[in-house]
């Protein structure tokens, strides 16, 4: 009898239940790995809102109380950040197991790149060019269509941390497990910096002739550093808020129920070891943030009624290996992955062509005839039109067959191939568009005004 037969998940099962509760949250207050209570903290800078490219990087601190500037909160890890520390947890040992090992190999002389490491997880640009990016497809759409387990058995952590295929299916998989860690009442402060040459090369002579930019470029002169931002120095708490939204975890779905609930309590397992799991303390250089006790935790009920939650009382590890096993995750062969350019080109084409054609679909027909004609112009000093817009143009008008755009087909394939000019069949294309938008337009005023005529709409 296997581990997942043996166990008790009638615990585990009691969150998963309809009734059960719809969040588990916790709070953790954090400290700073120094002596000193004052000790300077840097959190992420980003780019300024004012997108002028000479503008400094900002920190992230919105003011609470405009009059009074202590009352503040700072962003010391986002959201994003957070599940990024989170997600190599399955790369240890203890847990390695748990999740499909994919990795990827993009040089000869650097190590593979595991799937726990790169941001856009399932959805990243480095599965597009590997054999793997068509199972990655199916399982978006299957996803789509309400059967999670294909996503489960390639990259659970994809479901656990939310993923997004923009540049594909364009599937979204929302987030099970957020936290995110803040600091309040905190004072942002600057830092200068200044670097000196062993020697005055200008002055000695000692530049090299021909010398492109200027020397401090080279590290040949002086270059200051002034007024940069400098980190915050913290005079309230550092907090990290992290959860397990189960509501959304309980929507998850297999082929049937036997398989939902295998699902469901694999993907459980990983989030509460994710949940639980003592966080990465190193966040950035300048940035070590420790616990400062336990943290308190509570689960919430759809009705609005909370209670206190344990996890120690728990064996989370145990459960998490009894419900992989259950859910049959077993580790990938061929290790790693190949990445091939020609298959990434392909996987970008693809995805191209899938999305101009969903948009060409949902635009009405006039429309995108009137962009195609548009992308047409007069080239070889004006003896032809350009190949690529008109063949995509005769492509596009070959798929119409029967019905009220038949007429309009017509007319426009006799204008592209007659015996005209160049500029003359452009004119009489642009003619030919115009006057069907027109058409277009004076039947639906009119249909409009024999609507408005009567309430039902059925006079005529």
């Amino acid at each position: 009898m296997s581990d997942a037969a043996q166990f008790d998940y009638t615990e585990f099962d009691k969150l998963l239940a309809a009734d059960g509760p719809v969040a588990i949250v916790g709070q953790q207050q954090l400290k700073i790995a120094a002596i000193s209570t004052d000790e300077i903290v840097f959190p992420p800078s980003y780019a300024n809102p004012s997108e002028k490219k000479d503008d400094p990087p900002v920190y992230n601190i919105d003011f609470i109380d405009p009059s009074d500037p202590s009352k503040n909160v700072c962003v010391l890890d986002s959201v994003p950040s957070q599940a990024n520390r989170m997600e190599p947890l399955f790369e240890l040992p203890a847990y390695a197991a748990l999740v499909p090992q994919y990795s990827v190999k993009l040089l000869d002389d650097a190590p593979p790149v595991s799937i726990l490491q790169v941001g856009h997880r399932l959805a990243d640009a480095l599965f597009r060019g590997t054999i793997i990016r068509d199972a990655i497809v199916t399982a978006f759409n299957a996803y789509a269509r309400g059967n999670a387990t294909p996503l489960a058995k390639l990259g659970a952590t994809s479901i656990l941390f939310g993923v997004w295929d923009s540049r594909g299916t364009g599937i979204k998989v929302p987030r099970l497990v957020n936290s995110i860690v803040r600091a309040f009442n905190v004072t942002q402060l600057k830092r200068s910096a200044q670097y000196s040459p062993p020697i005055k090369y200008d002055q000695e002579g000692l530049l090299p002739a021909g010398l492109e930019g200027k020397p401090a470029d080279h590290g040949l002169a002086d270059v200051p550093s002034t007024h940069k931002i400098g980190g915050v120095l913290i005079k309230g708490d550092i907090r990290r808020d992290f959860s397990l939204n189960l509501s959304v975890l309980r929507a998850l779905k297999g082929a049937d129920n036997s398989e939902t609930e295998k699902l469901q309590r694999y993907v459980l397992g990983l989030a509460l070891i994710a949940l639980t799991a003592t966080p990465e303390s190193t966040f950035r250089q300048g940035c070590q943030l420790l616990p400062k006790g336990a943290a308190t935790w509570k689960q919430f009920f759809a009705d609005g009624n909370e209670t206190e939650w344990n996890p120690a009382r728990l064996d989370i590890a145990k459960f998490a290996s009894a419900a992989a096993n259950g859910f049959s995750i077993t580790q990938p062969p061929d290790q790693p992955l190949v990445f091939d350019k020609a298959s990434l080109k392909t996987s970008i084409d693809r995805d191209a062509k899938k999305k101009a054609d969903k948009k060409a679909t949902n635009e009405p027909p006039l429309d995108v005839i009137g962009k195609l004609v548009d992308a047409l112009k007069v080239s070889n000093n004006g003896k032809k039109l350009n190949d690529a817009p008109l063949k995509k143009l005769t492509e596009h008008l070959e798929t119409i067959a029967e019905g009220p755009m038949k007429a309009m087909r017509d007319s426009l394939l006799a204008a592209m191939f007659g015996s005209d000019e160049p500029a003359e069949k452009l004119a009489k294309l642009k003619e030919l568009v115009a006057a069907a938008k027109t058409s277009e337009s004076d039947n639906t005023e009119a249909a409009t005004v024999n609507t408005e005529a009567s309430p039902t709409g059925s006079e005529s």
